[in-house]
């Protein structure tokens, strides 16, 4: 075993076990191996304490952490396709190319408007319900694009926004009907990111798997995640995510044209004015640092940071492998203390701001 791998465990080794606490967990950040592949991914159960929207720039784009407090909002992702100044046919602006809903008035949309062409709307109702919705008005040729529009549903969407390849469709991987519209980049194995709900509907969950091919991802995330709707997200120089105000990731790409932001049920009422049905909270049996836990995080984190220091992209992504595939492990998720201690610590070494 590496020196390093044994320093970890040997502070592990020092703490003791003490009885996990009942809370309501409405929002999680999933860092771990799930299917061979690394994951990192915001869990969010629809119980009514937890909503998603989305926060479109205008033209020229903006900055993740812009969207997430323009929404009033601490969590978000980056969302779909856009055109880029920096791309030659983009004419030095950047701007939408994907169909976006915001505000419940319906007023703020994209130009494209009702058309959605080869993309489809992931949307949320007023009560933050999630729905896929598509408004095809084009004479496409390929099967799988060629879905009825469903104008009622498609002129009640809230917050939405639309993007390809469908990953999934009612529990159907449907990817295959974008052939023609992937290009070799897209279907190379890499950092995939996407936005997905649940077969009841209660869960969504959104963000990037790591080493995966694009075609592969609707069996993945149906398996893993047990997704019934599902679609792709920008990837590439756009990624970002921000957790509980902490900035996880930020790619060179940093002005984006839209997001999906997490609000709990203040920050939704205060959005929208709507005040949803109440739900019944979703109780979690999962463990709560203590001050006493977190300053052993910190004391952790703070001795790797030598290892670190001397190597430091090699050494931080070595110990970041090792501590994900310790969340997994049997003796850990045994013992729900050092489980959250693992997970917390794992969480530090993503943070790269505050916003």
């Amino acid at each position: 075993m590496h020196k390093s791998t044994k320093y970890i465990f040997w502070f592990f080794s020092l703490i003791g076990f003490t009885i996990a606490s009942s809370t309501f967990a409405y929002k999680e950040l999933l860092i771990e191996n799930r299917d061979k592949h690394p994951i990192r991914v915001i869990k969010v159960i629809l119980d009514g304490q937890h909503y998603i929207v989305t926060s479109p720039a205008e033209e020229w784009g903006d900055t993740l952490a812009n969207l997430t407090k323009k929404v009033g909002g601490d969590t978000a992702v980056n969302g779909t396709y856009f055109c880029p100044d920096d791309y030659g046919y983009c004419g030095g602006v950047t701007h939408t190319i994907s169909e976006r809903v915001y505000l419940w008035d319906g007023q703020n949309r994209s130009k494209f408007w009702p058309d959605t062409s080869i993309r489809m709307v992931f949307w949320f109702t007023k009560q933050g319900n999630p729905l896929l919705v598509q408004n095809n008005l084009w004479s496409l040729q390929d099967a799988w694009l060629r879905i009825k529009s469903d104008k009622e549903k498609f002129s009640s969407l809230y917050f939405g926004l639309g993007n390809f390849p469908v990953f999934l469709y009612s529990g159907e991987n449907v990817i295959y009907g974008y052939e023609n519209y992937l290009d070799a980049k897209m279907k190379t194995a890499g950092n995939k990111t996407f936005i997905c709900s649940t077969k009841d509907g209660k869960t969504i969950y959104l963000w990037v798997v790591w080493g995966i091919n694009l075609v592969k991802m609707p069996d993945y995330l149906k398996e893993s995640f047990d997704c019934r709707n599902a679609i792709n997200l920008d990837a590439g120089l756009s990624i970002g995510m921000i957790y509980s105000w902490f900035v996880l990731d930020q790619w060179l790409r940093t002005r984006i044209m839209d997001a999906f932001v997490v609000l709990d049920r203040a920050q939704y009422i205060k959005l929208t004015g709507v005040t949803p049905a109440d739900k019944t909270p979703t109780v979690s049996n999962s463990y709560t640092l203590t001050e006493a836990d977190t300053n052993k995080v910190k004391a952790i984190y703070n001795a790797l940071q030598p290892f670190i220091v001397k190597n430091w992209s090699k050494q931080k992504r070595s110990f970041i492998s090792l501590l994900r595939s310790a969340v997994t492990a049997p003796v850990i998720t045994a013992d729900p203390q050092k489980l959250a201690i693992i997970k917390d610590l794992l969480f530090r070494l993503f943070i790269q701001d505050q916003i």
